[in-house]
């Protein structure tokens, strides 16, 4: 395994900056990078949609998808032109949900608890690494602006969820790690030190070269806008209420072209054909490869 990429996974609570952190990682690290972006039931693929529309239909939707991503992780980590690869949450995200929130319809935590230690436990690689970046209930709202911008997201905006969202990640989550996690509070850090923190868990497990990569990057332009060449894929795909918004400008990658959302990405191909970018189906090729 020594030869293999490691997993890198990034969650926390909403606000933490783990897409505006992903964003920055897959914009230095350039070919030498997959990733996954946070699960996304509206854009599944190769996944049936939630059997149920109810939180409890979600979360199981979320955790067959965890399983289906561990799974494929121990594929991609053995491709030799790959250095990370980055996941944006794990079935973190989805204990969590399931500890914090009050919904009558919710999975109970424990069998979603024990659903990840049953099925999706023994799946992934070997070197998985976990950053869990927390903030408090009080950035979190502020740096969303403290309203939701969609009709859906409105729970992530109540307080209670957020405090008992904190303190999963703060007192259970690490129980719920391949290793160790580290453990970084983004309230007043600039994004330059929780890089320098993330590169610091990457240069402790030996991935030196990987680390110094990614703390010579700049980061991207925040908000940048939606390339024109993706506009009518975004918009057939679901949009703003699918993807949310770009958090990266278009960039070249494997041979194509890729722009990372925050619930999804867009991949275009030498040809300019566009779609969801998605490696549990069908990741872009090395560039060069046969």
């Amino acid at each position: 395994m020594a030869d293999h990429a490691p997993v890198l996974v990034l969650d926390g609570p909403p606000g933490a900056g783990k897409t505006s952190l992903l964003a920055r990682m897959v914009c230095a690290l350039g070919d030498t990078a997959m990733w996954f972006t946070e699960p996304n039931a509206r854009l599944s693929a190769g996944l049936a949609a939630p059997v149920h529309p109810s939180p409890a239909g979600h979360t199981l939707w979320f955790l067959r998808h965890e399983l289906d991503k561990a799974r494929a992780m121990a594929h991609l980590v053995t491709d030799p032109a790959t250095s990370l690869l980055i996941s944006d949450r794990n079935h973190l995200g989805a204990l969590a949900y399931c500890y914090a929130t009050r919904a009558e319809d919710s999975l109970p935590y424990r069998t979603a608890r024990d659903f990840y230690a049953r099925r999706i436990a023994p799946e992934p690689p070997e070197t998985v690494l976990t950053a869990i970046l927390l903030v408090s209930p009080e950035q979190s709202l502020n740096r969303r602006g403290n309203v939701a911008e969609l009709p859906r997201w409105k729970q992530w905006f109540d307080e209670g969820l957020l405090e008992r969202l904190h303190t999963f990640y703060t007192d259970i989550a690490p129980t719920l790690c391949p290793t160790p996690p580290a453990i970084i509070n983004t309230d007043g850090a600039t994004r330059e030190s929780v890089l320098a923190q993330v590169a610091g868990v990457l240069e402790d497990a030996g991935f030196d070269h990987t680390a110094r990569a990614l703390t010579s990057a700049a980061a991207p332009a925040a908000r940048p806008p939606l390339d024109e060449q993706f506009a009518d894929t975004y918009t057939q795909l679901g949009g703003l209420e699918a993807f949310g918004h770009p958090f990266t400008p278009a960039f070249a990658h494997r041979g194509g072209t890729v722009q990372l959302c925050q619930l999804g990405a867009l991949h275009a191909d030498t040809a300019g054909h566009t779609r969801l970018w998605n490696p549990l189906t069908d990741a872009p090729p090395v560039r060069g490869a046969a």
